[in-house]
């Protein structure tokens, strides 16, 4: 079996070697999936590394002349490098050569149904990268490009645990310099690697040790579920240290070669950390279920309807926050969320869904919250909500994570942080890989970001904000001349908003944009586009989205109707400590919510009050800036008072 190279574009090619070795006869070509980097046939099978694809395949090779695909998986990295398979022939490790960097087991025991078990890396994915890894006596002997020589207990493929590690290069850099290749098969059990950089052969003798093993399942002392995101760690070895983390069924599978008497810390969100005894012996599991404690807990239930109504609002992503805990929900087609033994304390619920803007309450003592949305287009893409993506360009497409800057004699090219005015560390940007400032840039082209739809036919009016990031230098002497363009695409209309050429290494924000006053009459299949184009002679050129916003309005101002009887003072305005809040709005329906936005319109505070009328001291805690207070109630609200915080 031969990979890569020229012939058939780098496929599988099969030659007979029986008959005359010298003179090898070509037999037939696995040539389904493209291009294979390396592979491992096993008898009539073979495992395919389809580096450029990402992925493993499984062939029936039994008739040479017809090969069978019998299925195929991706690999952490999608740059699948080689494979091995273990001495049972149902379990294979594959590596990948670009990061997230792992040595990766699997079951194909079924081939339609490849099923990954674990995967290990000195560095979690990060700071080195795998090249190969041949397997003796199921130990995986494996080169890895900085951190050398690693060998891996992979007995147990559902647990691998490093066994030895020797490191044959000084430097520790992401970089493809270091250990290039392992060689295990030596009948006196010596090793030999090979390194690109400086050039040199390492012989080593191993002692082959098995792992000792620490499994089990973190539960929920509360309700005796598994708990998710559970970390557990073994204390006091000289090991390398190897945090495991809990799946969705509470399982914790970790391990190292030192045997003896230990503690393990257990660390579960909302949970305080727990500490247990474990003994540890040479190829052996040492099973526990781990209870965690929670003491106090809250029952919280809730509800999310649409402003002034009793429409419930379903699949609303509900982000519940308290002090030391964090829990994600989804309402159901009530509109109704709920969750069981959450640890005793004050909670924020804050609550996003497309088509209206975030909503915000604080859970009362008795875990009951009610939350009413008001219509409107917020996305500070914590999540994918939908958005769509068009490229004619070689590269630099528009990607949704957490930025990773890059810089040019001091300057940020791409920013290294998304807009610290939200609650998540994300952002749309174009393309997010690091490294040098024209390696992950727009390129020959233009690459379009364009919103989910938007129904505003009802509305005379709406407001676009949007914060954006745009970066454009010249190389070679060349001047910058590549563009951000936002457009309207009001059904079958294409309006151009606004355009960006001034380069600037900081974010910046766009301010309120009409789109009554580029448009007579908006639709039902409103979107924003978001196109950054890079015009020959390339530059380096990056474009980031963050903290999206769309207010819908009527010819009234707002979505919701003023009521003048609804008076509402503050003072002292400005304040540099807190402000007196006096209210009186006896006709109101129902008890008044007071609502508090920043300037970017995201809500900051939001609370019941307790009756029609009263006095409240409140923004004690608030940062300087400029706020905006509004009582609301069964969709009415009073005027909007304008309060500035020294």
């Amino acid at each position: 079996y031969a990979f890569g190279g020229n012939l058939y574009q780098g496929v599988a090619k099969i030659f007979d070697l029986n008959t005359d070795p010298y003179n090898p006869r070509y037999v037939g070509v696995f040539d389904q999936l493209g291009y294979i980097h390396d592979g491992y046939a096993d008898n009539d099978t073979l495992y395919a590394c389809h580096i450029n694809a990402g992925i493993m395949s499984v062939v029936d090779m039994a008739d040479k002349s017809n090969p069978v695909l019998l299925g195929t998986v991706e690999t952490p990295g999608k740059f699948t490098h080689n494979a091995w398979i273990t001495d049972d022939r149902k379990h294979i490790l594959t590596t990948d050569e670009a990061t997230p960097s792992f040595l990766t087991a699997y079951d194909v025991s079924n081939p339609e149904d490849i099923r990954e078990l674990d995967r290990i890396s000195p560095n979690d994915g990060n700071g080195t990268y795998v090249h190969n890894t041949h397997i003796h006596n199921d130990y995986a002997v494996t080169s890895w490009y900085t951190s050398g020589v690693l060998i891996v207990d992979a007995h147990r493929p559902q647990n691998l645990v490093t066994v030895a590690q020797y490191d044959t290069y000084t430097g520790n850099a992401l970089e493809f310099e270091g250990c290039w290749g392992v060689f295990p098969y030596f009948p006196s059990g010596t090793v030999i690697a090979s390194d690109i950089e400086p050039g040199q052969l390492t012989v080593l003798t191993p002692t082959y040790k098995r792992a000792c093993y620490f499994e089990g399942t973190i539960l929920s002392g509360c309700n005796g579920q598994p708990l998710i995101g559970a970390t557990v760690v073994i204390n006091g070895s000289t090991d390398p240290v190897n945090i495991a983390t809990t799946r969705a069924d509470g399982v914790f599978r970790t391990g190292q070669v030192t045997p003896g008497n230990f503690t393990a810390t257990v660390n579960a969100p909302g949970y305080p950390p727990k500490t247990v005894n474990i003994t540890l012996a040479a190829g052996q599991v040492t099973y526990m279920d781990i209870t965690m404690d929670i003491g106090p807990t809250l029952n919280i239930a809730g509800s999310v309807t649409v402003e002034g109504t009793s429409t419930p609002v379903s699949n609303a992503q509900v982000i519940l926050n308290s002090a030391t805990n964090t829990f994600n929900l989804t309402t159901n087609a009530n509109g109704l969320f709920n969750i069981e033994c959450a640890p005793a304390g004050t909670y924020t619920a804050r609550v996003y869904k497309w088509g209206y803007l975030p909503g915000l309450a604080t859970v009362t003592n008795d875990g009951q919250v009610q939350l009413q949305l008001e219509p409107g287009y917020y996305d500070a893409f914590a999540t994918d909500l939908g958005w769509t993506k068009t490229s004619n360009a070689d590269a630099g497409d528009w990607v949704l994570g957490d930025p990773i800057g890059t810089y040019y004699a001091g300057n940020a090219v791409n920013p290294e942080d998304d807009v610290n005015l939200d609650d998540n560390e994300q952002c749309y940007m174009t393309a997010n890989g690091g490294g040098q400032p024209g390696n992950n840039d727009v390129d020959n082209g233009t690459v379009s970001l364009i919103s989910p739809p938007m129904q505003l036919a009802a509305y005379d009016d709406a407001v676009l904000s949007f914060h954006y990031w745009f970066f454009n230098d010249f190389i070679n002497g060349n001047p910058a001349n590549d563009r951000l363009d936002v457009r309207l695409l009001n059904g079958n209309q294409t309006i151009n908003l606004l355009t960006v050429t001034a380069s600037q290494s900081a974010w910046s924000y766009s301010g309120d944009i009409h789109l009554g006053d580029f448009v007579a009459n908006l639709s039902n299949n409103t979107r924003i586009q978001f196109s950054t184009t890079d015009e020959s002679p390339g530059h380096w050129l990056e474009s980031a989205i963050d903290i999206f916003q769309v207010i819908p309005v009527t010819s009234s101002g707002a979505s919701s109707a003023l009521d003048q009887s609804a008076r509402f003072l503050v003072s002292p305005n400005p304040s540099g400590h807190s402000f007196m809040l006096r209210y009186d709005w006896e006709n109101a329906a129902d008890l008044p919510v007071l609502e508090i936005r920043n300037l970017l319109g995201q809500p900051v505070h939001s609370m019941t009050l307790t009756a029609k009328s009263g006095i409240l001291d409140l923004g004690e805690q608030w940062t300087t800036g400029i706020y905006f207070a509004q009582l609301r109630s069964a969709g009415r609200r009073s005027e909007t008072l304008k309060l500035i915080k020294n």
